[in-house]
């Protein structure tokens, strides 16, 4: 059985990869009961498949969608507004999980901070309308932690949320606390349909697991340097000189997490020494290449990133604007246990390739 998970802001996918693909990671990234199998590179691990299936996805970025749709991770994608498709009364499919990582930009500490002043900032009411009409057992929504901290902003959204018949929650996570080898801090809002509740206990909502922290260095250990590699996406990167100050500019060292990968870099995400080397300051320096910001994301080392024949800097924006999809395996193993202990099956449909069901959560 697969539960059906309905996606918004779905971007390339990472939040889907996590719920109903396979995750590839370094091993030093989970806890040795998430692993399923050994992948390549080396080191590289597929972790256990999760009995999810994505039935529909919604994004408005054309290059998001297009490297869904290279990958495989794409189902039903609709690259419309979200707010058009309301409009309109679109027929959303049945679902027993809502997810999306609604806009971000107004609430961030790196933009303007227009908060719901911005019509971008008032998206997340989209996604409260379509958990009013499809009515799943569970939605998860993410968003940066610069919510926290904008006066007003987390306590609006919650009791919006509220007010569609769930008790909702929320988390502040830590991504390089949970084996991202990204520092990333995002909040995590839970709902579960009231109907339901009961049937919980307090911190139904939280992402438990052991902490973990890996650093940049394992996941570039098997790349080539660009002029040296065969690889499209790692041939890939901006030329821009480095500056003095702004989003950017900041020095990837190997040894620990990297910087938080941003959608609005324009191309420039970035520097590390050519040859690895931490704060010696003589060696040259480039921009990250797109393989190597995807990998900071944990995005499967093997996946499409850019045409072979003409590689483009256009994936730079999702692969930042993404979700982790290790952090979204995190959210879904979550997901699943409050699914299994509410015994909200009623919409769960038969999969013949998890057989993740008779492989217990083991946290």
């Amino acid at each position: 059985m697969a539960y059906r998970v309905l996606s918004l802001f779905s971007g390339m996918g990472g939040m889907d990869i996590g719920f109903s693909e396979q995750v590839v990671v370094r091993k030093e990234s989970v806890p040795p009961d998430y692993i399923d199998s050994p992948a390549t590179p080396d080191g590289f691990v597929n972790l256990k498949r999760l009995p999810f299936t994505t039935v529909f996805q919604n994004d408005i970025l054309p290059e998001a969608k297009q490297i869904a749709e290279l990958n495989g991770w794409a189902t039903t994608y609709v690259l419309r507004d979200i707010r058009d498709l309301l409009q309109e009364n679109y027929a959303f499919p049945e679902a027993d999980v809502v997810t999306g990582g609604f806009p971000c930009q107004d609430f961030s500490h790196a933009g303007k901070r227009k908060g719901f002043d911005s019509a971008r900032g008032t998206l997340y009411q989209s996604f409260v309308e379509v958990v009013r009409k499809v009515k799943p057992v569970v939605f998860v929504a993410e968003n940066v932690n610069g919510l926290l901290t904008m006066p007003g902003a987390i306590d609006t959204i919650l009791r919006d949320f509220g007010a569609t018949g769930y008790e909702v929650q929320y988390q502040l996570i830590k991504c390089e606390e949970i084996g991202v080898p990204q520092t990333r801090w995002r909040v995590l809002i839970f709902g579960v349909r009231s109907d339901k509740r009961d049937k919980l206990q307090e911190g139904w909502n939280l992402l438990r697991g052991p902490p973990l922290q890996c650093p940049v260095e394992p996941y570039f250990r098997h790349l080539l340097e660009p002029d040296r590699s065969p690889d499209p996406a790692q041939r890939c990167y901006s030329k821009a000189a480095k500056l003095e100050k702004g989003q950017g500019q900041k020095e990837i060292l190997l040894t620990e997490p990297g910087p938080t990968m941003r959608a609005e870099h324009h191309g420039n995400i970035e520097f590390r020494r050519v040859n690895g080397g931490a704060n010696e300051k003589d060696l040259p320096e480039r921009r990250l290449t797109v393989r190597e910001a995807a990998l900071i994301q944990t995005f499967p080392p093997s996946c499409v990133l850019t045409d072979p024949i003409r590689p483009s800097q256009k994936a730079y924006k999702p692969i930042g604007n993404a979700v982790p999809p290790l952090l979204g395996y995190r959210i879904a193993r979550t997901v699943l246990e409050i699914l299994v202990l509410t015994g909200g099956q009623d919409r769960a449909i038969g999969c013949a390739s998890s057989g993740a069901q008779s492989d217990p959560l083991r946290r």
